[in-house]
């Protein structure tokens, strides 16, 4: 859409932008659920190592423990605005390292979870160590973790920390299975 065609559509000297505009409208992505447990990682592991290889910054990963409908929270919106905690159902969300433009951005795991503030001390208390070379972004009791990963960080291991971290920081019993959503932007 055009300059001309926003004025005519009488969207100039109203705050609007071509950028503006653009940023409302929808992107289009691609989901793929992958249900699975710590002894069959592979295809997980496949969708990652498929993500990472692309190294366009057009894709990434949430990762939750599969909960049944009668074993999960009470959600109520109301409950979560007023909130200053994060979700009772762990998520990771990992980005993988790629380009933007000329310069390259490092892989990132994010977090939310139920227990606030200081959460690596947790993880550490239950032998869970943030892996050597990553660093700790964001700490925060209602957006949760934060880690830049360090460069030549297997996918492996980033799975290993994120289904071991997100078992300490849940607020509902883990039963063994998960959920992954692999998210590819068109």
């Amino acid at each position: 859409m055009s300059a001309n065609q926003l004025n005519g559509m009488g969207m100039t000297g109203t705050g609007w932008t071509v950028a503006s505009l653009w940023q409302t409208l929808p992107m289009a992505i691609d989901n793929t659920q992958v249900l699975f447990t710590p002894d069959d990682l592979h295809e997980v592991l496949d969708r990652m190592a498929a993500l990472a290889d692309r190294g366009d910054g057009k894709g990434w990963m949430n990762l939750q423990p599969w909960v049944e409908d009668a074993d999960a929270p009470d959600n109520s919106p109301l409950g979560r605005m007023f909130s200053a905690r994060g979700p009772a159902i762990p998520m990771s969300t990992w980005v993988p390292a790629h380009r933007r433009g000329r310069r390259s951005v490092q892989a990132t795991l994010g977090l939310s979870h139920v227990t606030g503030r200081f959460a690596v001390g947790r993880l550490a208390d239950k032998g869970v160590e943030v892996p050597p070379g990553w660093t700790l972004k964001q700490d925060h009791n209602r957006r949760g973790l934060v880690f830049e990963i360090a460069a030549g960080t297997s996918v492996e291991e980033t799975l290993e920390f994120m289904l071991a971290s997100s078992t300490v920081l849940s607020g509902v019993p883990i039963t063994g299975r998960w959920v992954a959503d692999v998210a590819i932007q068109r």
